[in-house]
C-alpha cells in the first residue's frame, strides 16, 4: 500500500515535471494526495470505460499518458461526457487521476525510446532537445576519519555520476586544516565552548546533476558528524544529459521504404499505416516521434535521417515531405503511443511493488 504522494514521487522519478512542454497539464489532477492506493490503472486516456474497469476493480487512481483536464473548465456536468463527465465519475468514485504527457515523451525509457526499441533502431539520440540538466559542484568540509563514510553516502545519493556516464564516484579530496570555536548552546561533536578547534579535514567535491542536489545533501547531513555542516553549492555553466523530443537512430541494414512500411505494421500490430515517399529511397537512419510528431521533420532531415514516423500527419505536411524527397509514415496516434504507456506500466511495478499496476487499453 502506498499514497497518492508516493506514486506521484515514484511517477515523478520515472518521468520527471520538468521535462513537460511548457503549459503542457503535469501530475496529479484529480484527488487527495494522502489517499490510500492499493491498485492503479495505466491508460492512453482516461474514458468513461477506463474510470468503469478502474472502479470495478478496485482501483484507487488512475495514471494517462493524455491529462484528463487539458484546457481549463467552465462546467461540470453528467451530460458533456468528456471531459466533464468524466471528471466527475472519478470525483464520485474517489478516484485520483495523474497524467505524464510530454513528460514522458521525452524522458528516458519513454515513448520514443520504446516506440524506438520496437523498431529495432540503433544509436538512439533526441531529434530536437528541450533541455539540458543543470549542473552543480557540491563542496563539503568533513573530518578525515570520517570523509570515507560521509562520501559514500553522497556517492550513493548520485553525486558524482552524470546520466549516460560510463563512470561514477567521481570526485576530488583535498586536505586542509578547519577551524571553528563553538559558542554557548552549541553541542560540539568534538572541541569546547569558547575554544577555537583545529581539525584535520578533506574538502571533497563533487559534480551532481541538479536533480540529485536533494538527495545528496540529505545523505550528507545524515552521514556528516557535525552538528552544523560547512558546505557550498555552486551552479556550473556546463550542462549535463539532453532530453528532447523524438528520436532518432539507425538501423541495422539498409532497407527499402516497402520494407519500413511492412516493419512499422508488424511492429505496431496496425494494417492501417499510409506513407508518402521515394518508391525506390534507401532507407538507413530513422526518426520516430509518437503522437503528433511531424512538426520534427525539419529538426529530422538535419539530423540526416531518411524517414520519420509520427502520426496525425495532415496534408500539407505530406506535400513538403513528397517536395523534399523524404519519407513521412503515418502509424496512428494511440498506435505509436501505447507501447510507451504499457511500458510505463511496467515501470512502475518496479517502483511500486506494493501496488498492483494494471493497464487498461
Amino acid at each position: 500500500m502506498s499514497t497518492v504522494s508516493e506514486v506521484m514521487a515514484s511517477l515523478d522519478a520515472i518521468a520527471p515535471q520538468h521535462l513537460c512542454m511548457e503549459g503542457d497539464p503535469r501530475g496529479l489532477l484529480i484527488g487527495d494526495p494522502m489517499a490510500e492506493v492499493t491498485r492503479l490503472v495505466v491508460c492512453l486516456d482516461v474514458t468513461r470505460a477506463v474510470v468503469e474497469y478502474a472502479r470495478t476493480n478496485g482501483a484507487q487512481m488512475i495514471i494517462s499518458h493524455h491529462p484528463l483536464i487539458y484546457n481549463p473548465l467552465k462546467r461540470i456536468l453528467t451530460s458533456e461526457p468528456h471531459p466533464g463527465g468524466v471528471v466527475l465519475s472519478c470525483i464520485r468514485a474517489s478516484i485520483a487521476v495523474a497524467c505524464a504527457h510530454t513528460n514522458w515523451d521525452v524522458a528516458e525509457g519513454g515513448v520514443n525510446d520504446v516506440l524506438a526499441g520496437l523498431l529495432g533502431l540503433q544509436q538512439v539520440r533526441p531529434i530536437q532537445t528541450t533541455y539540458r540538466e543543470p549542473l552543480v559542484n557540491i563542496t563539503v568540509y568533513v573530518p578525515v576519519e570520517d570523509s570515507e563514510s560521509v562520501w559514500n553516502e553522497m556517492a550513493n545519493a548520485g553525486a558524482g555520476h552524470l546520466p549516460g556516464s560510463f563512470y561514477d564516484r567521481c570526485g576530488f579530496l583535498q586536505e586542509g586544516m578547519g577551524t571553528f570555536r563553538p559558542l554557548p548552546g552549541a553541542n560540539p561533536h568534538e572541541g569546547e565552548i569558547g575554544v577555537v578547534s583545529r581539525v584535520d579535514e578533506y574538502r571533497i567535491e563533487s559534480i551532481t546533476p541538479v536533480s540529485k542536489v536533494s538527495a545528496v545533501l540529505a545523505a550528507m547531513r545524515k552521514a556528516h558528524p557535525y552538528e552544523e555542516v560547512a558546505y557550498n553549492v555552486f551552479p556550473l555553466s556546463n550542462t549535463g544529459k539532453e532530453n528532447g523530443l523524438g528520436r532518432i537512430g539507425t538501423l541495422t541494414e539498409t532497407i527499402t521504404p516497402t520494407e519500413l512500411l511492412g516493419r512499422v505494421k508488424s511492429a505496431l500490430n496496425f494494417d492501417a499505416v499510409r506513407l508518402v515517399g521515394p518508391d525506390a529511397k534507401p532507407v538507413r537512419t530513422v526518426a520516430v516521434g509518437g503522437g503528433a510528431c511531424a512538426f520534427l521533420m525539419p529538426d529530422a532531415i538535419r539530423l540526416g535521417a531518411d524517414a520519420l514516423i509520427t502520426s496525425d500527419v495532415r496534408h500539407h505536411e505530406y506535400v513538403d515531405a513528397e517536395s523534399r524527397g523524404f519519407i513521412l509514415v503515418d502509424a496512428g496516434h494511440a498506435q505509436t503511443e501505447t507501447p510507451g504507456t504499457r511500458g510505463l506500466a511496467d515501470r512502475l511495478r518496479i517502483a511500486l511493488p506494493s501496488v498492483s499496476v494494471d493497464f487498461a487499453s
